[in-house]
């Protein structure tokens, strides 16, 4: 099978998805060529696919003009999809790509570019916050206050940076990468800001399991998914999307463990040990933020917090 990718921003990461796969010819095409020579042309958002070719795009945005949006980078992009005419449209998350960062969520406070950055900033510093610039390395928070939509792309680049990534409830964007309390936090009006904030900034052990969190969740798609999304045809229904809780460490807990699910009920000893009857299970060797997800997994609450 002849697969042509189309030249753009992400056309490296589909080649070398797709070259990963058997029975796949694959080469980056430019424009111009006979798209009638390839068996399918995979292309990202409006880029130019050769005239003739069977294509399948990947969307990573709402601003996307092609009427063909077959593969989905968030759940708030499928009713366009369909208004578009893809019947079946799937969703598969952007992935990003970060090195493992050297040091913990740092307290550092950034804000994304928007029309409320200015007035954020003012009333950030009037409260005794500096702001940095986004790159700055010491930065662990970050604030995105816009209420409509936001770039997919550096919401998640900021969560696999294992940054603290604060949004507006009110962004489809944010709400489809963010899961409140398990690996960012939602705010519903400006007025909540600065309490989250100071919050965050005092209280390592919650910034740095947010971040961790956040690294995590980024790390859950790749583009081998997107490349398997993009080649599905005649495919049945919506995926079916599962919310995560604030006790996202719960749900994981008895999703992977299975047989040791009756674990969830055992007794958090000493910050040392699991004990359920007369077991007992030494992770006194673990890591505290290790440690602290399985205190709320197995308790549903912070031990450390001061309402514990």
């Amino acid at each position: 099978m002849r697969i042509g990718v189309t030249p753009g921003k992400y056309a490296q990461q589909l080649y070398d998805a797709l070259r990963r796969r058997v029975e796949v010819q694959a080469e980056v095409v430019p424009p111009k060529s006979d798209g009638r020579e390839y068996d399918l042309v995979v292309a990202v958002d409006d880029e130019n696919a050769p005239e003739g070719a069977k294509t399948r795009r990947y969307i990573t945005h709402h601003n996307a003009k092609t009427s063909s949006w077959d593969v989905v980078a968030a759940r708030h992009l499928l009713p366009g999809a369909q208004k578009r005419g893809t019947k079946n449209p799937i969703a598969v998350p952007l992935p990003v790509t970060n090195p493992a960062p050297n040091r913990s969520t740092q307290t550092g406070l950034a804000l994304f570019e928007d029309r409320q950055k200015q007035a954020a900033t003012e009333m950030l510093k009037a409260a005794g916050h500096q702001v940095l610039n986004i790159n700055d390395p010491d930065v662990g928070i970050v604030v995105d206050l816009s209420a409509t939509m936001s770039s997919l792309e550096r919401l998640r680049q900021a969560m696999s940076q294992e940054k603290v990534v604060i949004a507006m409830a009110s962004n489809p964007a944010a709400t489809d990468t963010i899961r409140d309390k398990s690996d960012g936090r939602l705010i519903s009006t400006h007025s909540e800001l600065i309490e989250l904030v100071d919050g965050l900034i005092n209280n390592d052990f919650e910034r740095q399991r947010l971040g961790f969190e956040a690294r995590k969740a980024t790390a859950s798609t790749s583009w081998t998914r997107v490349i398997r999304a993009l080649l599905l045809e005649h495919r049945r229904g919506l995926p079916v999307l599962e919310h995560s809780s604030y006790l996202a460490a719960r749900k994981r807990w008895i999703k992977r463990l299975g047989h040791a699910h009756p674990w969830k009920s055992a007794e958090y000893v000493n910050d040392s040990y699991l004990e359920l009857g007369d077991q007992r299970i030494d992770v006194s060797h673990l890591s505290r933020i290790r440690k602290l997800s399985i205190a709320i997994a197995v308790s549903g609450r912070d031990p450390y917090s001061s309402d514990s």
